[in-house]
């Protein structure tokens, strides 16, 4: 526990910050995309955006051996993953409309997910304490639920869309900011009790 803490808290830190500074750009993007003549380029920037921060996320979390999902969570999370994608087809077939609206959308309920299954993998680590434990599991939740609800949210323009995950993004980093302080914390107290 202590070496998972202790490469989590390190690591969170960056990704934190990283995620608060990348979700500020695309809120800036927002800005930007006001002039009519600027619409599409702040768009296909804040996608590309979302998108590296998804796959830097993917990227990091998955390189490490404790990001390796247990054989028992596979298809919880394979069914998370199924049902955004249900729900946004279904969300299409009801109201169409244009799909590159809701790609960016479709990005962060992804980013959504990932981070809410990162958060239940921590609450399985925090066991022993139900407390932390069901605190993890209601980060989980409210993380890839309002992933969700900002991949299958119907009739918003590109800009409402934008500025929405650009302010998700930035309160997500915030989230994965004070976690690594938590998990800091936890790390610091565990090696006191190591010493005494």
């Amino acid at each position: 526990m202590t070496r998972l803490l202790n490469t989590d808290s390190n690591s969170l830190t960056r990704h934190g910050v990283a995620i608060i500074i990348i979700g500020t750009t695309v809120c800036a993007l927002g800005s930007v995309m006001s002039r009519p003549a600027r619409e599409d380029l702040g768009y296909v920037l804040a996608v590309a955006l979302t998108a590296m921060c998804l796959l830097i996320t993917l990227l990091s979390l998955g390189s490490r051996h404790q990001w390796m999902p247990q054989r028992r969570l596979v298809p919880a999370y394979l069914a998370g993953g199924a049902s955004l994608i249900a729900c946004y087809i279904i969300s299409w077939l009801i109201q169409p409309g244009l799909i590159d609206i809701r790609l960016i959308g479709v990005l962060a309920g992804l980013l959504g997910l990932v981070w809410g299954s990162w958060y239940m993998k921590l609450a399985f680590h925090f066991q022993s304490n139900s407390f932390q434990a069901g605190t993890m599991s209601v980060l989980a939740v409210a993380t890839s639920s309002l992933g969700i609800v900002l991949a299958i949210r119907a009739g918003s323009s590109k800009i409402t869309a934008v500025v929405s995950v650009g302010c998700y993004m930035i309160i997500l980093g915030a989230q994965v900011y004070l976690t690594a302080a938590y998990l800091h914390r936890e790390l610091m107290r565990e090696r006191a009790l190591e010493r005494s």
